[in-house]
């Protein structure tokens, strides 16, 4: 276990090794903190981390971290012999074929609250976007954290779930009664499936009318195929309190179907709120987005999610939380 990091600059480039993240810069202050001892503590939390051993970030990217790390201190500071041992073990052995690999994120500054997630850097795998965890969801479940009675005891089915970092996050630490992943892909759902084994060890694996649940003593978590193009495919007995999205709003073609989902399932429950992250990349299919909604007898609210309180999320993109419900 490991107490509350107070080292800024420590706590900072482990996120990003975690991440998987290139993006640092170092300032002089910052490297004469780097002693042998500093890079030690570092290599203990990273390297010779037993959960990094176990789930292990892409070899490739850890072999270029470390030398990016090393170019920035070796002026100032004697580098720790395991570094360069690090860098020609990873030179030496075979670089990463398979396109997944693990991704660890650091909920605020508690390193002993990580969520572990098993996903790719490519954009699409075997024709579908649901491989790797989108931008969107980083603001979404940082919001969700931020509004964590909300979330508690309830019902909620996320659409689109990707791999499953939403859902486990508001999962671990809002404690819904249950939260039901969904997808139309099964590679994406059996992603999703293994992100829950790795991230909750003591749940109770079941199978009930098409739905798999993880069941636990506070909270459940269901994965699903959901056809938004097929909504009589739906399970009759998922009755949502809240449903959430992140980066499912990205393709003109799906605007139609995803609206007749939000339309079958307030139907079914009137108190229904729901919760929509977007990251805007094409103005025109945000506003045809808006214009459905519309159409559709929705109105919106627009909701201004405050920055990074618990998870790093990058702020220059452009990104709009909505809250949606009947005229």
């Amino acid at each position: 276990m490991y107490p509350l990091c107070e080292d800024k600059t420590f706590l900072a480039l482990v996120k990003k090794f975690y991440q998987g993240s290139l993006n640092f810069s170092l300032q002089p202050d910052d490297i004469q903190q780097m002693t042998w001892t500093w890079q030690e503590k570092f290599l203990n939390h990273t390297f010779n981390n037993e959960l990094i051993k176990k789930y292990p970030v892409n070899k490739k990217f850890s072999r270029l971290f470390l030398k990016k790390l090393i170019n920035f201190i070796e002026s100032s500071q004697e580098i720790h012999d395991d570094f360069y041992s690090q860098i020609c073990n990873l030179m030496s052995s075979e670089i990463d074929q398979d396109d997944f690999y693990y991704r660890h994120y650091v909920i605020g500054n508690d390193f002993n609250n990580t969520i572990i997630i098993k996903e790719t850097k490519n954009t699409v795998v075997n024709g579908t976007t649901g491989m790797k965890t989108w931008e969107a969801a980083f603001v979404l479940s940082d919001w969700a954290l931020c509004n964590k009675e909300f979330f508690k005891s309830k019902t909620i089915l996320e659409l689109g779930s990707g791999v499953g970092f939403t859902g486990i996050t508001v999962t671990k630490l809002c404690k819904p009664s249950l939260f039901l992943l969904s997808d139309c892909h099964n590679e994406v759902l059996n992603t999703i499936c293994d992100n829950i084994r790795i991230n909750f060890h003591q749940l109770n694996e079941t199978e009930q009318a098409d739905v798999i649940y993880f069941n636990g003593e506070e909270s459940s978590l269901g994965v699903t195929m959901l056809d938004w193009n097929d909504i009589g495919d739906m399970p009759q007995n998922i009755v949502p309190d809240i449903i959430i999205g992140a980066d499912i709003v990205y393709d003109p073609v799906i605007l139609e179907p995803l609206c007749n989902v939000l339309d079958y399932f307030y139907n079914k429950n009137k108190e229904l709120e729901v919760f929509i992250a977007s990251v805007i990349r094409n103005e025109d299919t945000f506003a045809a987005f808006l214009k459905t909604l519309d159409s559709k007898s929705f109105q919106y609210e627009e909701l201004q999610p405050a920055k990074s309180i618990y998870i790093d999320w990058d702020h220059s993109t452009k990104i709009c939380l909505i809250k949606i419900k009947r005229k």
